[in-house]
């Protein structure tokens, strides 16, 4: 799996604070306005901006509308895209099957958590699969009709765009312990690159503060939970990063 931020609200442009200056004046014409308006916000001190972002951060997000970003997101299931584009507020644009024919094989993403048995099954009915695809193909059967004995879990490549106000839900919704693995560690994808654009954006996708180590300790526990010996190296590691960090 694979997360780019390929645009976004301020891209391109010199001024660093551009999106920001973007969030707080679209806050601030409740009380004022006028196009002067960002010329002023634009020469406030960074302290300032600050500031005010924080107080916006614990208030209505209507105006966190203003501000978008623009995802490449590559080698996730179709399994995940299925979940993905249920959220209504986002764009989607995804690789078809329709057109373009697998008769040479496709990527499969298994689930972590299978066995060496399970995974020998699972190659075993993707061999059969395969095979009944490309003899489909030569009946001449259509590849949109093809397409329909393909599994679930094929990879795939999406483009989504969203607003900060849909960002920070899905930062809420998608994050926790009930969402699927592949969901979880593309919202935590997707937020990191956020973030390194927009630092100051942490604070409203994750109003009381991301715990990176909790997050590590967290895919320790859904991805080695059969094996102690990983699952051990790696909490012991947190746990040294987490003392290196007080």
């Amino acid at each position: 799996m694979k997360v780019t931020l390929i645009d976004y609200t301020g891209f391109g442009n010199p001024d660093p604070w551009h999106a920001a200056n973007v969030l707080l004046f679209t806050k601030s014409t409740r009380l004022n306005m006028s196009p002067s308006l960002m010329d002023d916000i634009k020469a406030w001190p960074e302290a300032k901006k600050m500031e005010e972002l924080a107080y916006m951060a614990n208030t209505i997000p209507s105006s966190w509308e203003f501000v978008g970003y623009t995802f490449m997101i590559e080698g996730v299931s179709r399994a995940f895209t299925h979940q993905f584009v249920r959220n209504r507020h986002g764009s989607y644009a995804q690789q078809s099957m329709r057109v373009v024919s697998m008769e040479q094989g496709y990527e499969f993403l298994m689930p972590q958590r299978l066995s060496t048995t399970d995974r020998e099954v699972v190659n075993s009915v993707n061999r059969k699969i395969i095979e009944a695809y490309g003899a489909l193909l030569k009946s001449e059967v259509a590849t949109e009709d093809a397409r329909s004995i393909l599994p679930t879990n094929i990879a795939t490549n999406i483009v989504a765009k969203f607003n900060l106000r849909t960002m920070s839900e899905l930062a809420k919704s998608r994050t926790g312990g009930r969402t699927q693995n592949e969901y979880i560690n593309v919202m935590g994808a997707m937020a990191t690159q956020v973030t390194l654009v927009h630092p100051w954006a942490e604070q409203f996708l994750f109003p009381a503060g991301r715990d990176h180590f909790a997050e590590i300790e967290a895919f320790a526990e859904r991805e080695y939970a059969g094996d102690l010996i990983k699952k051990g190296e790696l909490l012991k590691i947190v746990d040294q990063m987490r003392k290196g960090a007080k």
